[in-house]
């Protein structure tokens, strides 16, 4: 099985800038003031500080995820015992906690 491709002769470019209109030489470097550098290690904590909340909240979603599928699974999987009249429900995964 053999595959062909073909493309098109005729290729227009557009330039969207002409060599001489287009300065291409790196700007003057800042130094950063006191209150530049106190800005950015603040934006840099709270940064960190949303990431390990998003990180906390994902692992609760994961684990109240993982406790409604082991609750799926107990519900088709389950030992019951009675005492006292009582009936008390035991998943697999309740035992093993």
């Amino acid at each position: 099985m053999s595959k062909r491709v073909q493309f098109s002769g005729d290729v227009d470019i557009a330039n969207t800038f002409a060599n001489e209109d287009y300065d291409r030489t790196a700007q003057e470097v800042a130094k950063l003031s006191y209150h530049d550098m106190v800005e950015l290690l603040t934006m840099k904590s709270q940064w960190r500080r949303e990431m390990e909340k998003m990180v906390l909240e994902r692992d609760l979603q994961e684990k109240e995820l993982a406790m409604a599928s082991s609750a799926d699974e107990a519900n088709t999987d389950t030992d019951t015992c009675t005492e006292s009249n009582e009936v008390y429900t035991t998943s697999a995964h309740e035992i093993c906690i």
